[in-house]
């Protein structure tokens, strides 16, 4: 909504300065009218009127615009494990807020041209001895470029972050291996497997797809990195005083089969992996993460000395887990977020029928889904196995929500660009449009044409820059708020503000310099005689 008020801004200035030029080219009608006896406040509901009948215009076509472009976001299938459907229509309260938003953008930027307009100078205005508008619409016709040039770069620097964010994604360490691997949900209650069924299929379903040609490694979890559904416990530290309340710490977990980090690729950095002496009669042991260990055992060697402490996740009383290695630091639920505390515990202590296979294959994992179904099929050909992708394609859902922000920020970032653009390069072409007559008698006089060109340039690029200032100092503050999608890059990224402010300050010097050059080249003869 934010970024949707910022174009609805950027397009207004654009009304309120043609609205501007317009009244400025109807000043001796309206100085005639004043003249004969028409109020101002009756002169000014007609200007407005005529604004705002422009604005419902366009709402109408925006409204018109918007159906079909719902129709493309209904049909659209977002990268999730569920169906999603998307009940998007246009209704009474739609129509009813595109109306007053309409209305109110015509009152609005209507209202200063207007009011511009019904004060004019009447004996020159009645004679037509000035074009130029007058320094007081002069100032505010600079002041609509500079807004627009603000509010664009805000919201293409808005669009760099972001795009700046997923370039540097690619670099970012999930805390396990991305390629070869392929992924796949089974539940086997829902063929009513009790506990000693579920944990035979499990070994024998390891084994076979484990001696398939092909493949590298296999285990399973039951909650896989960077998937929706994930839970928190409290955390109990043997021996400390109990905290209470919000104030007790909590820590993320999942249970996992043999071989886990062989097959993540995730590395032990103190203490031992789970093996065949960790059963069920056994005492309960877990692998944490670094964060975890500096969150409860700091000092000097935090790894080092989590190794052998124990922890409760129910009660301060216990059961106590005791704590037999510690593990990399890894992404959990959000590809951006800062370390968070993790721990792992062995499937066979811990047992849930619900779990996510992981295969890590030798070459291109998706030429293997074949033969693990057959695998599937021979043990059980009516336990239904879902969710089948690959660990890229995984990735690709947690990336999703940087991916929406990045389209919508520059399709709505160049849509700015275009309407400043547009904006500014009326302004300009009317404004030197104004100066025709000055610039021909400075031509007469013996000014070149590059001397000309200077001039018109030279009050332009003061506007770009003032407009660049303002719109760098909006950014700095708004874009704190984005923080949450920008993964790895800061929200005052040197690289994104630097390229962005260039790369608008080159389309602003277009749009200024080809209606300078156009009155450069004016005959000086015919802009003499120029009314």
């Amino acid at each position: 909504m934010v970024t949707v008020g910022l174009v609805l801004l950027i397009a207004c200035t654009n009304l309120a300065s043609l609205l501007l030029a317009r009244a400025t080219d109807r000043r001796k009608e309206i100085a005639i009218r004043l003249a004969i006896g028409a109020g101002r406040a009756r002169l000014i509901r007609q200007l407005l009127t005529e604004s705002i009948l422009l604005a419902m215009i366009g709402g109408v076509i925006g409204l018109f615009l918007a159906m079909w472009i719902i129709d493309l976001v209904v049909a659209f299938k977002p990268p999730v494990d569920f169906p999603l459907t998307f009940d998007l229509r246009i209704d009474w309260r739609v129509m009813i807020f595109a109306l007053l938003v309409s209305a109110l953008t015509g009152i609005i930027f209507g209202l200063i041209p207007a009011l511009q307009a019904t004060r004019p100078e009447l004996i020159p205005a009645l004679k037509d001895e000035t074009r130029t508008g007058g320094y007081r619409r002069s100032f505010l016709r600079s002041g609509l470029v500079v807004a627009q040039i603000a509010l664009s770069l805000v919201l293409l620097i808005a669009s760099g972050l972001v795009l700046r964010a997923l370039q540097q994604v690619q670099t970012l360490n999930p805390g396990f291996r991305i390629d070869h691997g392929l992924v796949m949900s089974l539940n086997t209650a829902l063929q009513g497997y009790d506990r000693e069924q579920g944990e035979q299929f499990n070994r024998q379903l390891l084994d076979r797809v484990k001696s398939l040609p092909g493949i590298e490694n296999v285990s399973y979890t039951d909650w896989f990195p960077l998937t929706l559904n994930i839970s928190q416990d409290d955390i109990y530290i043997e021996g400390r005083p109990a905290e209470r309340g919000a104030d007790v710490p909590s820590s993320y977990g999942s249970r996992i089969g043999p071989d886990y980090f062989a097959t993540m690729g995730t590395k032990l950095l103190a203490g031992r992996d789970f093996n065949e002496t960790d059963t069920r009669d056994s005492t309960r042991v877990a692998i944490v993460n670094e964060a975890f260990a500096r969150r409860f055992f700091g000092g000097e060697d935090p790894v080092q000395s989590a190794v052998g402490k124990r922890f409760s996740s129910s009660t301060p009383d216990g059961p106590f887990i005791q704590i037999v290695g510690v593990a990399s630091d890894g992404k959990y639920f959000n590809i951006g977020e800062a370390p968070s505390p993790f721990t792992y515990a062995p499937h066979v202590q811990q047992y849930t029928n619900n779990l996510t296979m992981i295969v890590r294959t030798k070459s291109d994992p998706k030429m293997m889904i074949g033969a693990i179904r057959g695998v599937f099929r021979q043990l059980d050909p009516n336990l239904p196995v879902y969710d089948v992708m690959t660990v890229e394609e995984h990735m690709g859902f947690s990336l999703f929500p940087a991916r929406v922000a990045a389209t919508l920020l520059a399709a709505f970032g160049l849509l700015a660009l275009t309407l400043a653009a547009i904006g500014i390069y009326g302004v300009m072409a009317y404004s030197v449009s104004q100066r025709t007559r000055e610039i021909g008698v400075r031509m007469a006089l013996g000014a070149q044409q590059s001397d000309v060109l200077k001039m018109l340039l030279r009050h332009g690029i003061l506007l770009a820059i003032v407009g660049l200032g303002f719109g760098l100092a909006i950014s700095l503050a708004v874009t704190r708020l984005m923080a949450n999608v920008l993964y790895g890059v800061s929200a005052t990224d040197l690289i994104a503000y630097l390229g962005v402010s260039l790369f608008l300050l080159v389309i602003v010097l277009i749009a200024i310099f080809i209606p300078a050059r156009r009155a450069s080249q004016i005959d000086p003869m015919i802009a003499l005689r120029y009314e």
